[in-house]
């Protein structure tokens, strides 16, 4: 049970958009959509990571 509490701590940048463009990029909190579905069972460092990752996005998409 811990590791779940654990694994849930940061927390997910899902805005209710969910918008794919030709990139598989979610258009609302721009991640992929392997990300989005794998979102639950990654660690909070992967989750971390990805995070660091979406602003660079939503400067290449906007």
């Amino acid at each position: 049970m811990d590791d779940f509490k654990d694994q849930s701590t940061v927390e997910s940048p899902c805005v209710g958009v969910c918008q794919y463009n030709d990139e598989e990029v979610c258009q609302g909190c721009f991640r992929t959509s392997k990300e989005i579905t794998d979102w639950f069972d990654m660690s909070n460092e992967d989750k971390a990571k990805v995070i660091a990752l979406l602003p660079a996005r939503m400067e290449e998409l906007f």
